[in-house]
């Protein structure tokens, strides 16, 4: 048959038809939300350190809206979790994102404070000193 196109066997014709379609109805202020934390998790995941990017990588993959179970994450180098963490978080809806933000959050490294912080308690310090001696 030369010129026909192959039709699928079932046409959705509204989007509630979908089988995932329930993934899909997200608000603007949502979709830009879920946007924003994907940036935000995949920046701060560079920060953890590797046993970390492993058990975010395995919430992540716990999160993900298939019904298929999760398969337990493999023996990667630091390069390959990075790559899938990322692809992870493009596939993942805003429930999963808010867990794994949340995830990163609890497990940020706490720097040492910066020099203008530092100079600002000293500061603090030494105000209080003087008001003692008046």
């Amino acid at each position: 048959m030369k010129g026909t196109l192959h039709a699928p066997a079932r046409i959705w014709r509204v989007m509630s038809e979908l089988p995932f379609a329930g993934s899909l109805r997200l608000s603007g202020s949502d979709v830009r939300k879920l946007r924003e934390l994907r940036e935000q998790v995949k920046i701060a995941s560079l920060q953890l350190p590797m046993p970390l990017q492993r058990k975010l990588l395995e919430l992540m993959e716990q999160a993900r809206p298939w019904s298929v179970s999760p398969q337990p994450v493999p023996e990667m180098t630091r390069g390959e979790v990075i790559r899938a963490i990322r692809w992870r978080l493009g596939t993942l809806p805003l429930n999963g994102v808010l867990a794994g933000a949340k995830f990163v959050a609890q497990h940020r490294r706490r720097g040492r404070p910066t020099a203008s912080a530092a100079a600002q308690r000293a500061g603090e310090a030494s105000r209080s000193r003087r008001l003692r001696s008046v």
